[in-house]
């Protein structure tokens, strides 16, 4: 489904919850649902995080950075 597509899947599970009052099982099979869709999205933005990581790294730190702009 993507990121987005997600996102917007839980979003539509909280929904059910907030306006409906689903039974026991139809509770625990949106709950599993939205778990695993959580652990994607997670999954998703560790990897997002490490590639921007590896991408914006060039052996400068923040603090050895000097775009002109600081004072200092």
């Amino acid at each position: 489904m993507g990121f987005s597509g997600d996102m917007e899947r839980l979003q539509e599970i909280i929904d059910e919850f907030e306006k409906n009052d689903p039974d026991m099982e139809s509770s625990l099979a949106l709950f599993e649902e939205g778990v695993k869709l959580i652990k994607g999205c997670r999954e998703y933005l560790k990897n997002a995080k490490r590639k921007v990581t590896a991408l914006s790294s060039d052996g400068e730190t923040e603090e050895d950075f000097d775009d002109g702009t600081q004072p200092g």
